[in-house]
């Protein structure tokens, strides 16, 4: 293969794909990748195969994507960088259940789940998870979603978001009338979600508390001495509740109390599919011998697809968040002998989420945010009563910000930008919006829009001087979240001066000392996010010059990956995970 010519079609298809334009990419793909006479190098090849994918899922032919997630290249050997394979099976769940194939999405998920346990996080492990729940549980196969609800709830402690939708996802099953060996799962739960305050939690909770079918479940299990109901939600008082009863066979044990499970539990089999114990994780189709996973470690080591034999391909897990098709481009590789574009790691506590899809630019576009008066005291003399951060925020405001990050991790942008915006709402009408509340669900609204392909939206809330989502501006730029959190905003703000249309030269300015900023900041408190940080400031220069920069213009940047040792190849941009909705830092 022509490697002058490899670098020209990926930059091309690249490029297609930030424009929005999938379906061109995939043709140019295909006609590329029809013409190779020979094995190519593996890993070059690789990224035409995960381009393909990519173009064929951006495109919504799904089942195209499915089948190359499934039987990996249909002629040539690949090795695709395991962030990128990482990404594909994630996307595979999804576009499985978009063509309505619960069963092909169980298997993208049991794989994604079974190699997050080796190169991933046990909160990936999770995700995976919920992201698969969440999916079945759309196409209403809650046969197949409780499984996943009930490693959840197995292996959440510690991590309370988790494990609490588990428990709401048990109920959606109980009330299709799906798997009544469940409830007992549920029921024994029942103590904990009332002593957890975030949304799923006390939706759970309020089920089992107000549910017919819950009462009827709970009156066949005594029918002699009769059931004791639980009181209305918000009762005081009431009648002694029935022991939970032992989980049928086949559900998963809630760990012992006192700290986390130690160790993988694994999956149960879907309802009604077998009651004997718990099973391993389904083999690969066909029969075929599992192909190896690598050891845990970091997950950017190229694993191999298998040859173009029918072989299953290499499970690997979904990342954080819902997985974007379009990659960013890849301008600036000169045709002699450069390296392919490479995805970055996603390690915690930060995700990868590249931003693409076409959006209309609002008129305002090139305008940025006029130095603000002060917000924050005008506030205290109007009488607005904001709360400075002294101490904790409200405890039920804050659990509706963990479900609003919930719902953006698995892949729900768009509910996630109304529970983001219900959530200042409520921190208005309180009349005391805590600024904690007040900055975190406007820094999550603006990247929950951008995520939607909804830049202009985001924009237009960044440059709002009048809103209520002004306060939050004002409570991210007065340090009023963590530090963490700030630079996660400051890394939006780049974001916003690179695509700036008029006056390129303070656009170049703000966008140098931002990711300046930032790069000091993840030297010093998170070295895994340098490279991340690198290659946003280098994507950046490419926004502002329309991909065709002066070669001196990435001076900065070079010095910063000097100060790294290594190159950083350019990649999807790079997005803060936002930080806990609690005060650490005080």
């Amino acid at each position: 293969m022509d490697r002058n010519a490899f670098v020209h079609v990926m930059n091309e298809a690249s490029g297609m794909l930030e424009a929005g334009d999938a379906a061109g990419a995939l043709a140019r793909l295909t006609a590329f990748d029809d013409a190779l006479g020979e094995q190519p190098d593996p890993q070059d090849y690789g990224w035409i195969v995960s381009y393909r994918f990519r173009s064929a899922f951006g495109a919504g032919d799904y089942a195209q994507a499915l089948h190359i997630a499934e039987n990996g290249p249909a002629r040539f050997a690949a090795d695709i960088p395991s962030g990128s394979m990482a990404t594909m099976y994630s996307m595979a769940v999804e576009a499985a259940t978009q063509l309505g194939r619960a069963e092909s999405a169980v298997a993208m998920a049991d794989k994604c789940i079974a190699l997050r346990r080796q190169v991933g996080t046990h909160d990936e492990v999770l995700m995976g998870a919920m992201t698969a729940c969440t999916l079945l549980g759309d196409l209403e196969r809650f046969d197949l979603a409780t499984r996943y609800a009930l490693l959840l709830i197995a292996e959440g402690e510690g991590a309370e978001k988790y494990r609490a939708y588990g428990y709401y996802a048990l109920c959606a099953a109980l009330e299709h009338k799906v798997g009544d060996g469940v409830f007992a799962t549920l029921w024994s739960g029942r103590d904990w979600l009332g002593s957890v305050d975030n949304e799923f939690a006390r939706e759970a909770r309020a089920y089992l508390d107000n549910s017919l079918t819950v009462r009827d479940l709970l009156a066949q299990q005594q029918p002699a001495a009769g059931a004791q109901f639980p009181p209305p939600a918000g009762a005081a008082g009431g009648l002694p509740l029935p022991p939970p009863t032992s989980p049928a066979a086949g559900g998963v044990p809630l760990p012992p109390p006192g700290g986390p499970a130690t160790g993988g539990v694994p999956l149960p089999p879907p309802m009604g599919q077998g009651d004997s114990g718990i099973p391993l994780l389904p083999p690969n189709p066909g029969g075929s011998a599992p192909i190896s996973l690598p050891p845990p470690g970091p997950a950017s080591v190229p694993i191999p697809l298998p040859p173009p034999d029918g072989v299953a391909a290499v499970p690997l897990p979904p990342p954080p968040a819902q997985p974007n098709p379009f990659g960013g481009p890849v301008p600036g590789l000169e045709p002699a002998d450069p390296p392919a574009p490479q995805p970055f790691p996603m390690d915690a506590p930060t995700q990868y989420l590249p931003v693409s899809g076409t959006f209309t630019v609002p008129a305002d576009l090139e305008s940025q945010p006029a130095p603000r008066e002060a917000l924050l005291d005008a506030l205290h003399g109007a009488g607005h009563g904001t709360n400075l951060v002294h101490g904790q925020p409200p405890a039920d405001q804050c659990a509706g910000g963990e479900t609003a990050d919930a719902l953006l991790a698995a892949g729900r942008p768009g509910v996630a930008a109304a529970a983001y915006r219900a959530l200042i709402d409520e921190a208005i009408d309180s009349g005391h919006p805590d600024l904690l509340i007040m900055g975190k669900a406007v820094l999550g609204l603006m990247m929950a829009l951008i995520f939607d392909n909804r830049v202009g939206e985001a924009h237009a809330v960044w440059i709002d001087e009048s809103g209520a989502t002004a306060i939050g501006i004002q409570a991210l730029e007065h340090g009023q979240t963590s530090v963490h959190d700030l630079h996660g905003y400051r890394l939006l703000e780049a974001y916003f001066h690179a695509l700036a249309v008029t006056d390129r030269d303070s656009a170049l300015h703000a966008v140098n000392t931002i990711m300046n900023s930032c790069v000091d900041y993840a030297f010093e408190r998170e070295r895994e996010v340098v490279p991340g940080m690198i290659n946003n400031w280098r994507r950046h220069l490419y926004e502002l010059f329309d991909d065709n920069p002066p070669p001196d213009i990435f001076g900065p940047v070079e010095a910063a990956e000097a100060r790294w040792g290594q190159p950083v190849p350019l990649g999807p941009l790079y997005w803060s995970r936002p930080s806990p909705w609690v005060v650490d830092w005080l």
